[in-house]
């Protein structure tokens, strides 16, 4: 019988004490972090899918439920920056060491949130989280009618910015999320100095407007940062159930917002993976929850978009190359972090995310032994090494791009952009072949 680990183990005591996450049946049986009885998973599965389960296991645990963990925790520091740069500037106290050290946490939480992009299929999508949090680019249009909106700034003010911002946004969409707090914490990618705050907003887009007062940026960078960290805390319980902090179980749950996969189906996302097969979860067996990890909708689809639109639109644009539909023009200006000017680095966080998955750990330069590489290799896939030099590729390309000093907002069309996209694109073919061989086994 196979182990029921790591998640089962931590959920299925943790329904002991919290129960305004989860719900017994009528016999008492404890439930999976969610509304629906424990099935039975030990015997499930055999052969090469038992392998396939440990797979799973591993990446659930040891890739997704800390990543999300660092990333809620991370996103804690952002807002209590922000806090801290209002506070020091309603006090006249602001120093450029306060403004640094926010923009050290925004560093800090990119970095998560750009290492989790390979697993947007859960609730990142699901709710809509990933483009309230990180639509891009940032239209700066909307983000000077937002903050010359008196009835926007006034809202900044009120008892509850957070759910304010949260709650208008139709209008000011791109304005939210990590851009918007971008822009506030950094131009021409360094920190702006504090002095800037006793000021009024100066950037271009904002020249045919009422003024606007950068203290209110403070307003709007509070309420923006509160509203991604409670996002980043949904992300967090809706994958981990009652493994995640408390804390931040307490505060998703004041928000009332669902945190389920398939629409409230009783799972929270890791055990819905991890139940792959059984009734109720939304993958019909371990092999589709394998691919999902690795094809078009986890690994195969970031690797996609950091190449055909990260860096593809621009350095198209800017080379110029066709557009990949004819229907929909490339804009050079589709640039992610331009204001950081740390958008290299946000795309090979994006592939680190990618080597994360397939290693089955973090940061490690060896795949653990119940990896999807480690499985590949030991199931006789002919492209696993193909794969990994993809990957090594990816990466290489992108940290010369990283080290070359040569911000990608200021040449689009350098050679290393192209040969770095060329890189990504080559990866995503792999990831291509290897989910469609593991649908087979």
């Amino acid at each position: 019988m196979k182990r029921i680990t790591n998640i089962f183990a931590t959920l299925l005591m943790g329904a002991l004490a919290v129960t305004s996450f989860t719900a017994c049946s009528d016999d008492d049986d404890f439930t999976l972090g969610g509304d629906k009885d424990n099935p039975t998973v030990g015997n499930k599965w055999t052969g090469i899918q038992a392998e396939m389960w440990d797979v799973a296991n591993q990446y659930v645990n040891q890739v997704v439920f800390p990543t999300y963990k660092n990333l809620a925790a991370s996103a804690d520091d952002l807002y209590e920056q922000a806090v801290n740069m209002q506070q020091k500037h309603d006090a006249g106290t602001l120093t450029d060491g306060d403004v640094e050290a926010a923009c050290e946490a925004f560093k800090a939480a990119r970095e998560y949130w750009e290492k989790s992009e390979a697993f947007l299929y859960g609730a990142a999508t699901d709710y809509n989280l990933d483009p309230h949090m990180d639509s891009w680019p940032l239209d700066q249009g909307q983000m000077a009618d937002f903050m010359s909106n008196p009835t926007m700034v006034a809202g900044l003010y009120s008892d509850d910015p957070i759910a304010f911002v949260n709650q208008n946004n139709a209008n000011f969409d791109t304005a939210l999320g990590f851009h918007g707090l971008e822009f506030v914490l950094f131009r021409d990618g360094a920190p702006r100095k504090a002095s800037v705050f006793d000021g009024n907003e100066d950037h271009p887009s904002f020249a045919n407007k009422p003024a606007v007062k950068c203290a209110d940026e403070l307003a709007f960078l509070v309420a923006v940062a509160g509203d991604v960290r409670d996002n980043c805390y949904r992300l967090e319980v809706s994958w981990l159930g009652l493994q995640a902090d408390a804390t931040h179980q307490a505060r998703v749950a004041q928000l009332g917002v669902k945190t389920h996969a398939l629409d409230d189906n009783g799972y929270f996302y890791g055990a819905d993976m991890l139940l792959a097969g059984t009734d109720g979860s939304s993958y019909a067996s371990i092999n589709a929850a394998l691919v999902t990890l690795v094809g078009a909708s986890g690994c195969g689809n970031i690797a996609n978009e950091v190449a055909s639109q990260k860096i593809g639109q621009a350095y198209r644009v800017a080379t110029g190359a066709p557009s990949l539909d004819p229907n929909e023009p490339d804009a050079i200006d589709y640039i992610e972090s331009p204001y950081s000017k740390r958008s290299y680095i946000d795309y090979r966080d994006n592939i680190y995310s990618i080597k994360n998955s397939l290693y089955g750990n973090i940061d490690q330069a060896q795949p653990n032994s119940k990896s999807v590489m480690t499985f590949l290799r030991d199931n006789g896939y002919e492209g696993a090494e193909d794969l990994q030099a993809a990957l090594d590729e990816a990466i290489n390309k992108l940290t010369a791009c990283v080290n070359s000093g040569i911000a990608f907002v200021d040449d689009p069309g350098h050679q290393q952009a192209g040969d770095a996209m060329e890189a990504v694109d080559a990866l995503n073919d792999q990831l291509t072949a290897a989910a469609q061989w593991i649908e087979k086994q």
